[in-house]
């Protein structure tokens, strides 16, 4: 007859060696990222239609088979064309959602008056399918001080709606008005710089804001990346997507990426412009990575030096 100590020493190694193997599969790191697209100010078409920017875009995200998130500016978009870009969007399985009216900055809004945009939008955008619970503050600006931050929270739950911050920026609206100057004086211009330049930045900048995660003990953080609806991405969304793919990005559905628990809360300051990320080492008085050099300024240096 097995001796009981030797079975009980089996029994504790197996358990130990299935524990192992259930172990790993929930600490690997994985980086994660939805696309949330802000604004949809549709107006400039030099170069590109705005038919073709459109199907551009629901094109991009269909390459990598991501349902991604639109923070709509009611105001940019209450026109029928506007009508018909945000109906394909819900038609198309990505979500709608609250970005005010014209797009104020809080700071240096009446608090009332900011929420009645808010509220402007959100019946607004009633009507079209897609639509979710998710509110972003233009400019990523709560309010001028701990007073309005609050009270803008307030009325966010008052009004059924959770807030949306971002973990990441593409910087694409400054990449966009270079992009948008030199089709100006000459809408038959190279874009193949413009492109390479956006691609390299846009993967070098969700590396370094992953590794901020990483630095405060997010592992696998469903990131929120932001972006603009915009010419730029009209022209090379598809090229992003496909290079961020290629160095192991998995795109998470915006819905699921937006109802990550933690990032509902009121951030413990004004977020003053600045991602959840840098908002949470402040919080946390952790040292993260450095900002990449070269994209300092919203990658304004890098972009005179490569004549863009």
């Amino acid at each position: 007859m097995m001796d009981r100590r030797i079975f009980l020493a089996g029994l504790a190694a197996l358990t130990a060696c299935t524990d192992a193997q259930r172990q790993p599969a929930e600490k690997v790191h994985q980086k994660r990222m939805a696309i949330t697209m802000d604004d949809f100010n549709l107006d400039f078409d030099i170069g590109l239609s705005q038919q073709a920017r459109h199907e551009n875009i629901l094109d991009a995200f269909d390459s990598v088979g991501h349902k991604a998130a639109g923070f709509v500016s009611g105001g940019f978009i209450d026109t029928k064309w506007g009508h018909s870009v945000i109906s394909d969007w819900g038609q198309s399985g990505h979500l709608i959602a609250n970005h005010t009216w014209t797009h104020p900055h809080a700071k240096e809004s009446d608090t009332r008056a900011y929420l009645s945009e808010i509220e402007k939008t959100r019946r607004f955008l009633l009507t079209f399918p897609g639509t979710s619970e998710f509110f972003r503050f233009p400019f990523l600006d709560d309010g001028g001080d701990r007073a309005q931050q609050a009270a803008l929270f307030q009325g966010l739950r008052t009004l059924g709606l959770v807030n949306a911050p971002v973990t990441m920026d593409s910087v694409d609206w400054y990449t966009t008005s270079r992009l948008e100057a030199a089709l100006k004086a000459n809408p038959n211009a190279d874009l193949a710089p413009y492109r390479d330049y956006y691609v390299e930045m846009f993967v070098t900048l969700s590396n370094h804001w992953d590794g901020v995660a990483q630095a405060l003990g997010f592992t696998s953080l469903p990131h929120l990346t932001l972006m603009h609806h915009n010419i730029l991405n009209g022209h090379f969304l598809k090229d992003v997507l496909l290079a961020l793919k290629a160095d192991g990005w998995r795109f998470v559905d915006a819905g699921e990426a937006l109802r990550f628990d933690p990032f509902h809360a009121i951030p413990s300051e004004p977020t003053h412009g600045r991602n959840w990320l840098t908002l949470k080492a402040r919080e946390m008085e952790k040292s993260v990575p450095a900002y990449p050099e070269n994209y300092l300024g919203f990658g304004s240096k890098a972009m005179d030096a490569l004549g863009l």
